[in-house]
């Protein structure tokens, strides 16, 4: 009979912990990069500016991913790196609303991208190292409902300290992150290496196989996408005269409709394996949507659809690639894997706010064409996916 795992075990000390690491690693990313393009504004950047400031965040995430994932691998720190994660994300938030000018403050934004990706490669491999499918799909499940409800949550204080003063986004991402370092201190049992476990070798040219080239492929288009379509639409909205709290909470409150899909998507997940590609591919699918609809529904409720869709299609995308990952990487390297996962994400992350803007200056503000220009990538990662899923399932 296949053991059942009780809904409390997931309230464990040790889980709980790792959720307000999610938790507030989220919260300080959506605080002050999803509005940021207001705060870019308000303190004299151009379209362009803002698009690299944008992208400099992102570039220092993809850069610090696979070091970081890398670093883990290596020596087994993970609550150290956990630790130093939170430190400099925080350290980085306190200090760019003091600083002024382009350059200083796309510095600025690289360091906190630098420091705030090392902890999610890392809780996510802590949970998918489970040998027990049900409770590592359901952990997953339920860390990202948390990380949705932190979305949810800043945007709707991002939303309001925007319209008042934006500085006050990063005072209070700073704050919160410095204050979870206590919590962090009473994690137990993370640290060890993974290639000293028994049957586990180091392959060093995983990561070049063309098989996972296709599979990495997809993730950075679709992230190079919506990463245009997600840093430009409040401008897009602020031009049709919404306010930055409404804007906000269009952006909260949408998001919250994806938090009844991971418990969904995670019991799918476990029923068959065989269901995580086409999971995925409906992700792709519906990300497609909302670079099409976008440009005319910003009237009413209507301007709900759009970013609801894009919320659902990351639940489908990212609980099934994560889990994939699983699958498919060596035991020894899940943490480097996953780090590479994040560098695809903030690849599309440095390049989609910076090709978004060239686009819209170059079309004279056409957002228009410039979310259905974006939305080939998504339709291109989805074909890309769906050859890597056929040969995946032949190899």
């Amino acid at each position: 009979m296949k053991k059942r795992v009780p809904f409390f075990h997931f309230l464990s000390p040790q889980f709980l912990i790792l959720t307000l690491v999610a938790f507030v690693a989220n919260f300080t990313y959506i605080s002050t990069s999803i509005l940021f393009a207001l705060f870019a504004q308000k303190n004299g950047l151009n379209v362009t500016e803002t698009g690299i400031a944008i992208s400099s965040l992102t570039l220092g995430a993809l850069m610090g991913g696979p070091i970081w994932g890398k670093f883990v691998d290596r020596n087994g720190k993970r609550k150290l790196t956990i630790l130093i994660s939170v430190i400099g994300q925080g350290v980085f938030c306190l200090f760019t609303p003091l600083i002024s000018g382009f350059l200083p403050l796309v510095l600025m934004r690289f360091g906190f991208g630098w420091f705030w990706v090392a902890q999610t490669p890392i809780v996510n491999e802590i949970i998918i190292k489970k040998r027990n499918i049900e409770a590592r799909n359901r952990e997953l499940s339920w860390i990202n409902i948390i990380r949705g409800l932190s979305y949810s949550f800043a945007m709707l204080l991002s939303g309001y300290f925007s319209d008042f003063d934006p500085s006050w986004n990063f005072y209070l991402a700073g704050i919160v992150s410095l204050v979870i370092i206590y919590p962090i201190l009473l994690l137990k049992k993370v640290d060890g290496l993974r290639s000293q476990e028994k049957d586990l070798i180091i392959d060093n040219k995983w990561i070049l196989k063309w098989k996972n080239f296709l599979f990495y492929l997809p993730i950075f288009l679709r992230s190079t996408a919506v990463n245009g379509l997600s840093f430009f639409i409040p401008l897009f909205w602020k031009d049709k005269g919404l306010s930055s709290a409404f804007i906000g909470m269009v952006l909260g409150i949408s998001n919250l409709i994806q938090l009844m899909f991971f418990p969904l998507v995670g019991k799918m997940c476990s029923r068959k394996t065989k269901n995580i590609p086409i999971i995925i591919q409906l992700g792709y699918t519906l990300t497609v949507i909302p670079f099409i609809v976008a440009p005319f529904f910003y009237r009413g409720s209507s301007v709900f659809i759009p970013q609801s869709v894009l919320s659902i299609s990351w639940v489908f995308f990212y609980i099934g690639t994560t889990l994939l990952l699983g699958e498919i990487a060596p035991h020894s390297q899940r943490t480097e894997a996953l780090g590479w996962m994040e560098t695809a994400f903030n690849l599309g992350g440095t390049i989609g706010p910076i090709t978004f803007s060239f686009i819209l200056a170059g079309s004279s503000n056409n957002y228009l064409l410039s979310f259905i220009s974006f939305s080939v990538l998504v339709f291109s990662a989805l074909v890309i996916f769906s050859s890597y899923e056929k040969k995946y399932f032949k190899s």
